[in-house]
């Protein structure tokens, strides 16, 4: 999942985990790893079965800007 931060992604990273926590995603996401994968863009894996809730709970939360990608076991970008 990738959620594309506005030009204070400082301020608004934050605010993406406190959306998760609320819903009581924060765990889930948090043990598939969180990471900046760009200037203001934060990136994190979460189960396939959890997407939809993850992406609601983000665009109800104000973030925009979220998509979610499903990416086959075995296969990198590339392939």
């Amino acid at each position: 999942m990738v959620v594309k931060l506005d030009d204070n992604g400082a301020v608004q990273a934050p605010l993406v985990f406190e959306v998760l926590e609320q819903v009581g995603l924060l765990d889930e996401v948090s043990e598939h790893g969180v990471e900046m994968i760009g200037p203001g863009v934060l990136g994190f894996r979460i189960p396939r079965e959890r997407m939809d809730s993850v992406v609601l709970a983000l665009e109800c939360g104000g973030f925009a800007n979220v998509r979610a990608y499903d990416v086959e076991e075995g296969r990198d970008s590339a392939g």
